[in-house]
Order: structure tokens, then C-alpha cells, then sequence
């Protein structure tokens, strides 16, 4: 890289310093303002009614007045059809006995934002500036629940392990996370997530014991071969890749497997459409705050 090179990218990329007064990056203060566009552009195209997140509001409601929970003739196109396991709607059975669908559609959208915050550990120029990241762009237009998941991988890995059980309980593939503790020898925190896991699943079984027949049923006939993503690949496949990755992952050191995780988790989501790939924001807070764990810093290490 030329010296001018590197002179530009220094006042792209470094903070800056007037009058004895430090601001942000030029750069960042860019993505930010795009970021910002993309955000009025979502809010005045897609969060004026429901997107993907009234499919649970649905599912929830469909629960509480006794009607099924899986439509066995919805296909893959078939509006606000609901695919996860049944312990997502379950939890959300009180919340929609008290939110109306338009109040519900608000707080998933706020839910997502402050997802999007704390993986930019709360500096808003840094969560707009994520939002250039195009998937994340689409996720927050459709309202699904991949800045949701993603919270939950960063938490996994360097707070609460459980957390890796909750996202398995939503859409399955963070369950790798479970075996990437279990591969770097974390036993007591693969004992802690599969423990809360086998609640989380007794609780649902307990509560729906037909709702799980009907899921499996579901589940039979799409098919491992189901294609639901950008690219033409079955999704054994995609299973497969991503068990290997995440046996790499596991057997390397944490700062490159880490991130690993996060992409073989992506891979192995149900359904890769461009949304999904906002899974992969999670690598942003994984490698900026390393390997230390994602808690308050001691005094001195406060003070260095």
C-alpha cells in the first residue's frame, strides 16, 4: 500500500481530533449516515404493517383459541405460515393476549433495534453503520428473528451458555454452539446449555405434546432436500457443511473458530435467504472484544 494510500485510509478509518476534542472516524460517520437513509427508507416501506413477525403474533393466537399451529397445506410461499418449533409461539402465547397485532409488530421491530445496539455495544453510529451490512438491512425490513439470534450466539459464547439453548429452541442451527463448546472442552457450559435445553424442550412438550407431533410431521414433509435460500443446494447439505465447519472450528483456536461458528451457524439456518446472513453480524463483537469474556471490565483492566 502507497503512502497516500495509507494516509487516506488513516482519515477514513482513525478518529479524529480538533480543538482538543476527539471525533468519530470519517469513514464510520459515512456508513452511518447510508445507514441512517436505509433506515428511513424501512421505516416508511416495510415497518407501516406486518412483515415476518406477525406469522408468530399468528401463531400465538392460534394457540390461544385451540386451532393447530402448523398449516399442513402451507407451502414455502404461503403468507405469515409458521415454520419454527413450537416453543417460540408458546412463549409468545401472553404477550399476544395482550398486544394487538400492531402493538406486537412495534415491539418486535424495537426488539430487533436494541438486538442491533448491543452487538454494536451501544454506540448508535457503529449500529448504523452495521445496517450498510445489506442482510442486516433486509432482516430489519422483514422483521425476522436473525438479530435476535445473533445476540444470542455472542451471548452463548462469552456469557451465558444456556443462551445457545434458546436459539437452538427458536431455529435449531445454534445448536452447533452446543458442540463447539463441547469440542473446545467447555464442559460445564455445554452442561449448562443441553440442561436448560431439556427444560425448555420438557416445558414445550408439556404444555403441547400434539403441537411437537405436528412440527416432526412438518418437518417429514418438507424434506431434508428442501431447497429454501438464495442457492440451489438441499438442505442436507448445507447440515452437512456446517457440522464440518464447526468440527473445525472446534479444534482451532478460538479467535479464527469463533467466528467460524457463527458462519456454520448461518449456513445450517432452515432458510437462507439474503436475511439470514445478518446471523453473521454476531462476528463483529466476537472479534473486537476477543477472547476476554463479554462481561463489565475489572478496575484495572479498566484503567489499561
Amino acid at each position: 500500500m502507497t503512502a497516500r494510500a495509507l494516509a487516506a485510509w488513516k482519515l477514513l478509518s482513525a478518529p479524529s481530533t480538533i480543538g482538543g476534542r476527539r471525533y468519530p472516524a470519517i469513514g464510520l460517520l459515512i456508513l452511518a449516515v447510508i445507514g441512517a437513509t436505509f433506515v428511513l427508507v424501512i421505516a416508511g416501506r416495510s415497518w407501516s404493517g406486518g412483515q415476518d413477525e406477525h406469522a408468530y403474533w399468528l401463531a400465538a393466537q392460534r394457540l390461544l383459541t385451540g386451532l393447530p399451529l402448523y398449516d399442513p397445506t402451507a407451502t414455502s410461499v404461503t403468507p405469515y405460515t409458521y415454520w419454527y418449533p413450537p416453543p417460540l409461539a408458546q412463549v409468545l402465547v401472553p404477550i399476544a393476549a395482550i398486544l394487538p397485532a400492531r402493538a406486537f409488530d412495534i415491539a418486535w421491530v424495537g426488539l430487533q433495534l436494541v438486538c442491533l445496539l448491543w452487538i454494536a455495544r451501544w454506540r448508535p453510529l457503529v449500529a448504523l453503520a452495521l445496517i450498510v451490512f445489506l442482510p442486516v438491512a433486509v432482516e430489519l425490513s422483514y422483521s425476522n428473528v436473525h438479530l435476535i439470534l445473533a445476540a444470542l450466539v455472542v451471548l452463548g459464547l462469552r456469557r451465558w451458555p444456556w443462551a445457545f439453548a434458546i436459539g437452538t429452541a427458536i431455529k435449531i442451527a445454534p445448536g452447533l454452539g452446543i458442540l463447539y463448546l463441547l469440542l473446545r472442552r467447555r464442559w460445564r457450559d455445554a452442561a449448562i446449555a443441553v440442561g436448560v435445553g431439556l427444560v425448555i424442550l420438557a416445558a414445550s412438550v408439556a404444555i403441547g405434546q400434539g403441537t411437537w407431533s405436528s412440527f416432526i410431521a412438518t418437518v417429514q414433509s418438507r424434506g431434508p432436500a428442501d431447497i429454501s435460500g438464495l442457492l440451489p443446494v438441499p438442505y442436507f447439505v448445507r447440515v452437512a457443511v456446517a457440522l464440518v465447519v464447526t468440527l473445525v472450528a472446534g479444534l482451532i483456536r478460538p479467535r479464527i473458530g469463533e467466528p467460524l461458528l457463527v458462519v456454520a451457524i448461518t449456513i445450517a439456518l432452515p432458510t437462507l435467504w439474503l436475511d439470514a446472513f445478518a446471523t453473521l453480524i454476531a462476528i463483529v463483537p466476537i472479534v473486537a472484544l476477543g477472547s476476554p469474556a463479554l462481561t463489565s471490565p475489572t478496575p484495572a483492566a479498566a484503567e489499561a
